[in-house]
């Protein structure tokens, strides 16, 4: 197959557009000397708990000042997410199932300077999380106390049987000693602190009754996290059915592409709703396309055929993608994408017609023959897209679905693509 020029160029480019983007938003940093800067923080999709962070007194100042937890104490965006920087033992056990312990569980701590966010501050306790490469940790301060302490979860593999594992849930007993230590321990609370997961939800439930709060409160400088939203729109489709290998039709005279309507819909998923520079799209796709092709061969004394093709085709696809914002404003986005395309096609027409001319005789034949290709209604491909996010609500993009078989032949191969343009409306992000 040949390679197609928008291939070779987002191949050439997407190194160019991956490179780390600024997202600088309103917010604040403390200093270890009692200092508050007021000013722009680079916010990220911090997956992982960021180490250092990047502040300028405005978003147009020049060189930004770099702070880690040895040097801030605290740094906030304002609105949504903040972290306090301490030096505290941290655990190093890891606790997936490929690298656990054997015989006893790993107890080694290291002492550091690291940010923890904070999930909730209540009045008697607030509960702090911290993931690293090894794994995700919670933390726990309660009221009078200096420093928070890590909420402690291990595992690891029985001696006596290689596939049973041993866990430990420490933390269930840290919880129940600070509601002990409020007068909050009732029986109730107690089944739920037993039944808690070691997970941000499970936890910040439990935190919120010791706190006196209904539910899984959360305060309102912790609204990143998983987002969602929906869209739906409609594209102009130029499809193409290319004919390659051994075939009358290969690098036939006439070959028009087909011009027809793209219906899209589906839904955006973003690691940080605040963020959004990472996105995880699941789309799906309508569209058909009409083609026809033309060439003729030649005869003895004077006499030729003309050989024609039609066909119609119908394909629904599913496309799940990734999409990076290389630039990530929240008026303005521009981005590209790649992912894959699961298609499903049907088929009319498919009617091969050779038709006899000789010139000197005024004479014709025509010959026809249905269902002239066998075309597989199940196909793949792989995608590329690139479009602009206006507002948060319009979507203007093109979609590349590279050219692949829809044939199975060892001698030739029928192949078809499509490359659309066309604009998306975006539901309310949650």
């Amino acid at each position: 197959m040949k390679p197609h020029f928008l291939t070779l160029l987002f191949l050439f480019l997407l190194p160019l557009l991956s490179v780390a983007q600024s997202n600088y938003k309103p917010g604040l940093v403390v200093t270890t000397q009692g200092d508050t800067l007021r000013g722009f923080i680079d916010y990220r999709e911090w997956d992982i708990t960021p180490k250092t962070v990047s502040f300028k007194t405005s978003e147009d100042s020049g060189k930004a000042q770099e702070f880690n937890a040895a040097s801030a104490s605290y740094f906030e965006v304002t609105g949504m997410e903040i972290y306090r920087g301490f030096e505290i033992p941290i655990s190093m056990d890891r606790v997936d199932i490929d690298n656990l312990s054997r015989g006893v569980p790993d107890s080694k701590f290291t002492t550091a300077y690291i940010f923890l966010k904070r999930l909730q501050d209540g009045a008697k306790v607030s509960l702090y999380s911290y993931k690293d490469d090894i794994k995700e940790r919670f933390f726990l301060l309660e009221k009078g106390e200096e420093k928070p302490r890590e909420l402690l979860y291990r595992r690891y593999y029985d001696t006596r049987n290689n596939t049973r594992i041993i866990t430990q849930h420490a933390y269930v007993g840290q919880l129940m000693n600070a509601a002990r230590h409020n007068g909050l321990l009732t029986d109730k609370l107690q089944r739920e602190i037993e039944a808690a997961a070691y997970k941000e939800k499970d936890l910040l439930r439990v935190v919120s009754k010791i706190n006196g709060r209904n539910g899984e409160e959360r305060e309102m400088y912790n609204q990143g996290g998983i987002g969602f939203r929906l869209f739906a729109g409609l594209a102009l489709s130029r499809g193409t059915l290319e004919v390659e290998g051994k075939n009358p039709f290969t690098d036939a005279e006439e070959n028009p592409a087909s011009y027809m309507p793209r219906l899209a819909f589906g839904a955006d998923a973003f690691l940080n709703r605040n963020v959004q520079q990472l996105v995880f799209r699941l789309e799906a796709g309508l569209t058909q396309g009409s083609y026809y092709m033309k060439t003729n061969e030649t005869s003895g004394g004077g006499s030729y055929y003309d050989l024609t093709y039609d066909l119609k085709q119908r394909t629904a696809s599913l496309m799940p993608q990734l999409v990076y914002n290389f630039y990530n404003k929240d008026n303005l986005k521009l981005y590209v994408g790649a992912g894959f395309a699961f298609n499903y096609s049907t088929y009319s027409g498919n009617v091969y017609h050779r038709k006899y001319i000789n010139p000197t005789l005024d004479f014709e034949t025509l010959y026809e023959t249905a269902d002239y290709q066998e075309l597989s209604p199940s196909w793949s491909t792989y995608t590329l897209r690139a479009g602009v996010v206006v507002n948060r609500k319009y979507e203007i993009s093109a979609l590349y679905l590279a050219p692949n078989s829809i044939t199975k032949y060892t001698n030739h191969a029928v192949t078809n693509g499509s490359l659309s343009l066309g604009i998306n409306y975006l539901f309310r992000d949650k």
